[in-house]
């Protein structure tokens, strides 16, 4: 049996994908470009992280195992993502003419990056569910190990969707925060930002394998504690953004 309305999770993100930058766009006629720049780095990024867990990724980790292992696999995930993340965005920039955008298009940029990321989770979670729905014989043709499992993930309580894509918030405004921090950096001339951005995004992805060992939500409020970390971070990235905001106009005068 499949609760269909874990469907609900994947449209919801792509929901949050779809309406944000547009919303964005048409309250500050950003061209559309500046979001295409973000969407662009997190396809490099994405594809780049996916060519290692292909290659390198498990033969590393499997040198290590116990809290070793869960420490050195925090440490691997966090820094290569913020490594590849902000440093691709800052070689980018600093190579080309994007790293003479304001702070709106900067802004944009973020949000191109965070909302094509929830776009791309949202429309894939929601294709493997839908699979399952209409074709729930799938399922017997999976070894029996990962029937379990799958069926676990497909039986889900429905209040799991509302942990989700306050994830998923939490997560585009964190996107949008770093990508300023990298921007900032360039137009400062000082490192520091970027270190910052490339060190915020180590943390929220080091969390990984931290929180999928040593927690196993079974209720809703298990559920909500899990999200409670990112969320966290989320509230610390959003006033980090109108610090720089204000050190960006400060400096430059204007915000675009």
């Amino acid at each position: 049996m499949v609760n269909n309305l874990l469907l609900l999770s994947g449209i919801g993100m792509v929901v949050l994908g779809l309406l944000i930058p547009i919303y964005y766009w048409r309250k500050e006629k950003i061209p559309v470009k500046y979001f295409g720049f973000g969407a662009v780095i997190w396809i490099l990024a994405t594809s780049v992280k996916a060519m290692m867990d292909l290659t390198i990724s498990s033969t590393f980790i499997s040198y290590f195992s116990g809290t070793a292992a869960i420490i050195v696999s925090g440490l691997y995930l966090g820094l290569r993502t913020g490594f590849l993340e902000s440093g691709l965005t800052y070689f980018a920039a600093i190579k080309t003419k994007i790293k003479e955008i304001n702070f709106k298009q900067a802004t944009a940029f973020g949000l191109g990056f965070g909302c094509f990321e929830a776009l791309a989770i949202g429309f894939l979670s929601f294709i493997n569910i839908l699979a399952f729905v209409l074709a729930p014989d799938l399922i017997s043709t999976l070894p029996e190990g990962q029937q379990t499992v799958l069926l676990e993930q497909l039986n889900q309580p429905t209040w799991i969707v509302g942990a989700a894509i306050i994830e998923r918030v939490a997560t585009i405004v964190i996107h949008v925060f770093t990508t300023i921090l990298v921007f900032y950096s360039i137009r400062s001339m000082d490192k520091k930002y970027l270190f910052i951005s490339i060190g915020f995004k180590a943390l929220l992805d080091g969390m990984i394998p931290i929180i999928n060992t040593y927690i196993d939500p079974t209720t809703i409020f298990e559920w909500y504690s899990m999200e409670f970390l990112i969320l966290a971070l989320g509230f610390v990235a959003y006033f980090g953004y109108k610090h720089i905001k204000e050190l960006w106009v400060k400096e430059h005068g204007k915000e675009n």
